[in-house]
Order: C-alpha cells, then sequence, then structure tokens
C-alpha cells in the first residue's frame, strides 16, 4: 500500500499491544475506542485502495 498506510497500522498494532498489557479499566476503554477508530480508518483505505486499482488490467500494475 504506501507508508502512510504502513504508519498507521503499526500505530494501530502499538495500540492493541498496549491494550493488552493495561489493567485500568478507563484506560482500557480509551484504547478500545481508540483502536475501534484506527481499524475504521484502516478499512476505508483498504476499499479505497482496491476500488482505485480495480480498474487496472492485471498485467499493467507494478508490484512495487
Amino acid at each position: 500500500m504506501t507508508k502512510a498506510f504502513d504508519e498507521a497500522y503499526a500505530d494501530y498494532l502499538a495500540a492493541l499491544a498496549k491494550l493488552d498489557t493495561t489493567h485500568d479499566i478507563a484506560e482500557k476503554n480509551r484504547l478500545f475506542r481508540q483502536l475501534t477508530e484506527q481499524l475504521s480508518e484502516l478499512e476505508t483505505r483498504i476499499k479505497q485502495h482496491d476500488f482505485i486499482w480495480q480498474g487496472y488490467p492485471e498485467e499493467e500494475l507494478d508490484p512495487d
């Protein structure tokens, strides 16, 4: 995808790891809301990327 997507996904994974290690309920709730929002944004980016590339024949796509 893109560097921005990779960075957003890395942020999501970091928040997910933090959710797993925290014991404070208020912090867990905050992280869960943050993760839900981040996951929605990542899903939107993936859908937009797939939509953009649907119009191109596979042999025209650059694998990089």
